[in-house]
């Protein structure tokens, strides 16, 4: 009765099952205890991204080893180059028995013949949050080749699946106010090389941003205080559709019964 004043989802039906899918997958196979016990959701602020920096480099740096800290991946060999030093070497294979993330930093480092090493744009230093996003995209991608396991959807949803594995892991928020669905601008204004490489729509993002915060309980205050002010009702229309979908979230929560 009266279903056109029913809430529009605010993704296809099949997006958000395999939304749904690919946390799973993520919680099967890169540590639901991490997930549910200590990860955070990252923000665009000090409080995350602490210090001051005197170069270009430094900036990049200071991204960098703080992504690398909400990730969870502090005790993996890994190392920042300038651009200009950059070298896209074949990355080791480590010898990993499983995937263990800790941002509590008390696993011990595993160490490499060779780091795995990272880069940047050097126009994206001007944009932290796309900094931001797009190394934990990288590091979402060294996780799924080291683990050798295969995203939903296949090999052909390898960057999709790991933008979700990255918002998995924390950075919604940055992913969020990145995705850029709209590039508009003047030529003195928009700097199309310092916008982050978006896999995934905005109304995606929210979803897997919203899903995020449902699972962990993050209040609509928290989620939504640092997010572009046209993201914020599309993030109560993924709620309410994450909410019609009981079966699937449930399912997801069930990895969060044995973590204290």
């Amino acid at each position: 009765m009266l279903k056109f004043f029913q809430p529009r989802p605010l993704i296809e039906q099949s997006g958000a099952d395999w939304i749904l899918a690919t946390y799973e997958w993520a919680l099967t196979y890169f540590d639901s205890e991490e997930f549910f016990c200590r990860s955070r959701l990252v923000q665009p602020s000090n409080d995350f991204f602490p210090g001051s920096v005197d170069s270009v480099h430094a900036k990049a740096e200071n991204v960098f080893q703080s992504t690398r800290k909400y990730a969870g991946l502090s005790h993996w060999s890994m190392q920042l180059q300038a651009p200009e030093q950059f070298q896209n070497n074949p990355h080791p294979q480590l010898n990993l028995a499983r995937i263990e993330r800790n941002s509590a930093e008390n696993l011990q480092a595993l160490n490499a013949e060779l780091p795995l090493y990272f880069s940047y744009n050097l126009q994206q230093t001007r944009k932290p949050e796309d900094l931001s996003a797009s190394f934990a995209h990288l590091m979402a991608q060294h996780l799924v080749v080291q683990s050798k396991v295969t995203p939903p959807g296949g090999p052909d949803f390898f960057v999709e699946a790991t933008e979700i594995l990255a918002i998995f892991m924390g950075f919604g928020v940055m992913f969020a106010n990145s995705a850029y669905t709209f590039r508009g601008g003047c030529g003195s204004c928009s700097n199309a090389q310092a916008n982050r490489q978006a896999a995934l729509s905005e109304d995606q993002v929210m979803y897997a941003l919203a899903l995020y915060c449902r699972l962990k309980g993050v209040q609509n205050k928290e989620a939504t205080r640092f997010l572009k002010k046209h993201l914020r009702g599309s993030y109560k229309q993924a709620l309410k559709q994450i909410e019609k979908q009981s079966e699937g979230f449930n399912k997801l929560m069930k990895f969060g019964a044995g973590s204290s």
